[in-house]
């Protein structure tokens, strides 16, 4: 039967072999493809990179009080963003060993962020504690989690200021400075109260 499609001369059409799924035809007629030790290699060198990527991370933060404001701060800055963004006012209540996010909602009333898994309730490691102050003024915060809207992150782009401090063994090693237009500065400082 002739084909409907014109075939240079000279050259034949090449031969695929179809029992290989990875078999590709070159312009030569050669069959290529990778084989399953290539393909082995290939994620044992992934694998890897990947564990060294991560080994590298995780030892990189050798100090909790650190790694503790540092994501503080990166999840205040990421719900100031979400708060203009989105159009809501959001909120962060504190405990001495913990935060939470608010939303505050149709009726006006501030509903713990349950949706977002990036604003969920979050807890300190054992041996670090939070300190805060509003305008100046020290806030006592609870040892249990009694939470409440303290820090208000609003939806025209305006922040409450704050000063939360990051303590370890009684001593403030990490305070993260909020002001009224959301820029977050974090500094370390290592003096006993």
């Amino acid at each position: 039967m002739p084909s409907s499609q014109p075939q240079p001369e000279g050259k034949p059409l090449p031969v695929i072999d179809c029992s290989r799924p990875d078999a590709v035809a070159t312009r030569d007629g050669a069959v290529s493809g990778f084989s399953l030790l290539e393909l082995l290699v290939l994620l044992l060198i992934i694998g890897l990179m990947t564990s060294a990527a991560l080994m590298s991370v995780s030892l990189g933060e050798r100090d909790p009080a650190r790694a503790t404001a540092r994501r503080l701060q990166s999840l205040i800055g990421l719900a100031h963003e979400e708060a203009q963004m989105q159009g809501r006012n959001l909120a962060l209540g504190f405990w001495q060993h913990g935060w939470r996010f608010y939303a505050l909602d149709a009726d006006a009333a501030w509903q713990p962020v349950n949706d977002d898994r990036s604003l969920r309730l979050r807890r300190l490691p054992h041996d670090l504690t939070l300190e805060l102050q509003l305008q100046g003024v020290e806030v006592v915060l609870s040892p249990e989690q009694r939470l409440h809207p303290m820090v208000f992150l609003l939806s025209s782009g305006e922040m409450q200021p704050f000063v939360l401090g990051v303590e370890q063994g009684g001593v403030v090693r990490e305070r993260l400075q909020g002001n009224a237009v959301g820029q977050l500065t974090l500094t370390a400082v290592h003096h006993a109260r």
